[in-house]
């Protein structure tokens, strides 16, 4: 392994993965909301998610650092295998049938729109239409579009490329394609960064390839915002604008990279600020106890609260059926079950990290940047239950993948050391 790829291997490593995610968290949420509020007078919800974030980020390394079932990852350990080509098969048979089901079922395709020259607004619309919009029993495909792409299709897709299968192009480009058609703008990174990471710990990862995937992935977010933006100019942000205000859903973008960087900075600081303040004024400071979660009030039986559509209105002053506005594990964490649900969450957030670090499982390895990606601005229990990281982790601790054609298993041709 070259220099470089051994540095690439250790810069996306789980290791490295949490660490960076550490410190994006500390600084999103606890550094910067601090600094708006002392210095620019921010409400007190800024102050006391920094006071949430500092203790969350406590407890993420006291996760990580603790070494509560090591031994699920040692050499030896009894695990129930699957055949690689038959899990495979059955990812890509229902993902392909699910995905043109979607499609053809669909009002309309919101890519094909933007390329025609459809106002933003309509865009919204059509988004929301695509999953949300649906009734009946086609409300699931929102639920199977969440786990097929946030963990079957990427973690098949780095088994695929493992074992060198001849359509692992093709299945990356349908996948992709896919991901991209209905302009959720980040989603593709689901699909492009575990096989990015795979390459990179694998020490297959070029300085060229790496500058190319880098430059790919910058291209194609902001191509996607441009396009969701529709007919909307393309302007630069102008100067002078009071950082309280930025750091607010009343803040209206100049244009496509103005929003891209709102969108990506601001919009999940005060989403996790507003949380809090809907909590305390609408809730009056009650915990949930996890009526957010459909699953968890159906167990509890107890009324379904989607907080994220009162944060929505609370934001854009009216009720939205389709739309949500998704805060930080964090936030999510305190309004359900306060600061022990901060304290629970973030240990079990960091010993998912060091799983990731110790597991000998290269296609889960290549799953850290989606887990820390997601959890940046969204619920962990929405991440386990809705989005399916509750069978990866299931998988991790007690599948394993083999390639029986080539006497070898996914769990053989990972580096534990990295």
């Amino acid at each position: 392994m070259s220099y470089f790829g051994n540095l690439t291997g250790r810069l996306f490593s789980p290791g490295f993965g949490f660490f960076a995610f550490v410190g994006f968290i500390g600084f999103t949420y606890c550094v910067l909301p601090l600094f708006l509020f002392v210095f620019f007078s921010t409400d007190e919800y800024f102050l006391k998610l920094a006071g949430l974030a500092f203790f969350s980020v406590v407890f993420l390394l006291v996760g990580y650092f603790t070494p509560l079932i090591d031994g699920q990852f040692s050499y030896g350990v009894r695990r129930i295998v699957i055949n690689s080509s038959l899990f495979n098969f059955l990812v890509w048979t229902f993902f392909l049938v699910f995905a043109l089901y979607t499609l053809f079922t669909a009002p309309s395709i919101p890519l094909y729109s933007a390329l025609q020259g459809a106002s933003a607004d309509d865009l919204s619309l059509e988004r929301g239409a695509f999953f949300k919009g649906r009734t009946g029993a086609e409300s699931i495909l929102l639920y199977l579009s969440a786990i097929f792409t946030t963990v079957l299709v990427p973690y098949s897709l780095v088994l695929l490329y493992a074992e060198g299968n001849k359509l692992r192009h093709l299945l990356f480009v349908l996948s992709f394609a896919f991901c991209i058609s209905f302009l959720q703008k980040s989603l593709f990174l689901n699909v492009f960064l575990p096989v990015v990471v795979f390459f990179a710990i694998q020490g297959r990862l070029s300085f060229r390839a790496l500058v190319i995937c880098l430059l790919l992935i910058i291209m194609v977010l902001v191509l996607a915002v441009i396009l969701s933006l529709g007919d909307a100019s393309v302007e630069v942000a102008g100067e002078g604008v009071d950082l309280a205000y930025y750091f607010s859903s009343e803040y209206i973008p100049l244009g496509a990279f103005d929003y891209f960087f709102w969108r990506s900075f601001a919009v999940p600081l005060f989403t996790a600020t507003d949380t809090l303040l809907v909590h305390s004024e609408v809730f009056e400071g009650e915990f949930l106890m996890g009526a957010t979660s459909t699953l968890l009030s159906l167990v509890g039986g107890m009324e379904r609260i989607n907080i994220e559509r009162f944060v929505f209105q609370h934001q854009f002053g009216s009720w939205n059926e389709i739309a949500n506005s998704n805060a930080v594990f964090i936030s999510d964490a305190y309004v359900n079950f306060g600061w022990v649900g901060v304290f629970l969450f973030s240990l079990f957030v960091g010993q998912v990290f060091r799983w990731f670090k110790l597991s000998t499982d290269v296609a889960f390895k290549s799953l850290w940047p989606i887990f820390a990606f997601t959890l940046y601005s969204a619920s962990l229990i929405g991440m386990l239950i809705s989005n399916g990281f509750l069978y990866a982790l299931f998988h991790a601790l007690f599948l394993r993948v083999c390639f029986f054609k080539s006497n070898l298993c996914s769990a053989k041709i990972s580096y534990s050391s990295i």
